[in-house]
């Protein structure tokens, strides 16, 4: 492995600052698309706000997923030193689901929900966190994460982006028996296998 320079430091940073904007402007535009209750009356308006009740409820998943994503993104690059073209093409990759999120979370509220519309999503998110584990190993193996990261990234760090990503696979059969409830595999996946990983020693701890 060559030394990692100034300018490695610097270009790790710059893609850091870069991906951070971008999904602020995607957790942003989340919002656009929200109808606006309306009503002359507090009852009518109230009504208003039950009518759109799953275009909210959508927002605030997608925003969970989202911010979910930007986590595990900065607790990694924080500690990142360097990154090839590789590593930035895998990057822009996972940004490319992110910027598509807004996309689906409409395609999701349009109409009736449909096992297409939720497989879109489902797979999108699985496809990203897939994306977000190849990252974390290539880093891992090239040696670019700073000396003071923690074990539960150097070592095998990867594999809980692929529970994750298992979460919205899961999901899939799932849509087909309890519908709009296979939401909650996408939080009950990661909350229950990750530290099971920890305790039997499959990732690092800390």
């Amino acid at each position: 492995m060559s030394e990692i320079t100034a300018h490695d430091v610097a270009a790790a940073e710059r893609l850091t600052f870069f991906s951070d904007a971008v999904v602020a402007i995607a957790i942003t535009l989340l919002a656009i698309e929200l109808p606006v209750p309306s009503g002359a009356t507090p009852e009518e308006f109230a009504a208003s706000l039950r009518e759109g009740w799953f275009e909210y409820l959508a927002f605030l998943i997608s925003f969970a997923v989202i911010a979910s994503h930007w986590g595990a993104h900065h607790r990694v690059f924080r500690y990142v030193r360097c990154a090839d073209n590789p590593v930035v093409w895998l990057n822009l990759f996972w940004l490319l689901m992110v910027v598509i999120t807004p996309f689906l979370t409409r395609i999701i509220t349009e109409g009736d929900l449909s096992f297409v519309k939720f497989g879109m999503y489902a797979l999108a998110q699985a496809m990203q966190m897939t994306t977000f584990g190849v990252m974390i190993a290539v880093i891992a193996r090239r040696g670019w994460f700073a000396a003071d990261t923690p074990r539960s990234l150097t070592r095998r760090g990867w594999v809980e982006s692929l529970v994750g990503a298992s979460g919205f696979l899961l999901s899939l059969p799932a849509f087909l028996v309890v519908e709009v409830w296979a939401f909650a595999v996408w939080a009950l996946v990661p909350m229950i296998g990750s530290p099971l990983l920890r305790r039997a020693g499959v990732v690092g701890s800390g």
